[in-house]
């Protein structure tokens, strides 16, 4: 008779020990760091010397750089024929001799008259006349040299050398055409350092900053372009429509023929906030029509709803903001699995 009943005694224990078994939460630890946003920007990369030469002086060309032609630093991009110049010059310099000439006899004509004047032989204003035109021969020769400099000014700018060692991707002029000083002569690109341009909204301004890296890519998911590269420029400068401002960064990227001027690509942009943020696991926040909230382990295994408010979100974290500060801090135990229908101080088993 005992037996049977010892039996339902064991099945009825086993049955209600579930009924009385702790909820198994699984937890993650509350952590702390500054917040790092990642926005997507679409850039266009440029030469940071890129140019357009202009004609050095007026006259005919005889050499202009075709496209595609790569120019060392100093070497001739396109010339004016000097002949016109070089005649100039010619007649310059004998326009010198000329104003030489004529200041030797002024100099001598006006010693010859000093010499008159002190025997009362000539007259004092034609002393004076004479010292006049003496001394305007001397500015004659001042200004014919000074426009023999100017002339030889346009024989040194009708060779265009290139500024840096770069490819010519455009040309405006043949030679054989006439051309005036402010015409443009070719389009030179600087294919040693390439940088990338992109716009970024002006409320991202202060978290901008010279000498951080970003992103970049180019291309399609089975020919992906990536690279890096540093922020150089901050141009704290937008215009009542886009609200967006320049930001310049230098390509990194060592194989830099692998990038071309002018090519769009994908800048990712990190946006660090310099106060530390908390930062929870997505797992841990409960949604509720009253708000959001979290549980927070305490250290004897009971649960506490924390109400948070959630900010940005970083990879697998959140930032979360709680109503209490005190109710929450670094280093605290949240449950990320198991925690939808725990109440607050109600004991729970943590899942190692």
């Amino acid at each position: 008779m005992n037996k049977p009943l010892n039996t339902l005694l064991v099945a009825s224990s086993l049955l209600v020990a579930p009924l009385y078994a702790l909820p198994t939460v699984a937890v993650k630890l509350v952590e702390q760091a500054p917040l790092v946003q990642t926005v997507a920007l679409n850039g266009t990369l440029r030469g940071k010397g890129d140019v357009d030469l202009t004609v050095g002086t007026a006259g005919k060309l005889s050499f202009v750089a075709e496209p595609g032609a790569m120019i060392k630093q100093g070497d001739v991009i396109a010339r004016i024929e000097m002949l016109p110049l070089e005649l100039e010059a010619a007649e310059q310099r004998i326009m010198i001799k000329r104003a030489e000439v004529n200041l030797t006899y002024q100099r001598q004509e006006l010693e010859r008259l000093k010499k008159l004047a002190k025997t009362s032989s000539a007259a004092a204003n034609q002393v004076d006349l004479v010292q006049s035109q003496h001394d305007l021969a001397l500015t004659d020769i001042e200004l014919a040299k000074v426009k023999l400099k100017q002339i030889e000014d346009r024989m040194a700018r009708a060779t265009v050398v290139a500024p840096f060692d770069g490819i010519v991707s455009k040309r405006f002029l043949l030679a054989g055409s006439d051309a005036s000083r402010a015409d443009k002569l070719v389009h030179f690109i600087d294919i040693n350092n390439l940088e990338v341009r992109f716009y970024a909204p002006v409320k991202y301004l202060a978290y901008a900053a010279v000498g951080q890296n970003v992103s970049l890519s180019s291309g399609s998911f089975d020919n992906l372009q990536t690279g890096k590269a540093r922020v150089s420029a901050v141009i704290p400068a937008t215009d009542s429509r886009s609200q967006t401002f320049e930001v310049r960064a230098k390509l990194l990227t060592n194989n830099k023929m692998s990038w071309a001027s002018g090519q769009l690509v994908d800048v990712d942009f990190n946006i660090e906030k310099t106060q530390p943020s908390l930062l929870v696991e997505r797992d841990a926040l409960i949604l509720r029509k009253a708000g959001v909230h979290v549980v927070k382990i305490q250290d004897d295994n009971k649960a506490q709803q924390v109400a948070v408010e959630v900010g940005q979100g970083q990879g697998s974290k959140v930032e979360v903001r709680p109503v209490t500060l005190e109710q929450l801090k670094l280093g605290d135990k949240v449950a990320t699995r198991g925690a939808e229908r725990l109440t607050s101080g109600q004991e729970v088993l943590v899942q190692e």
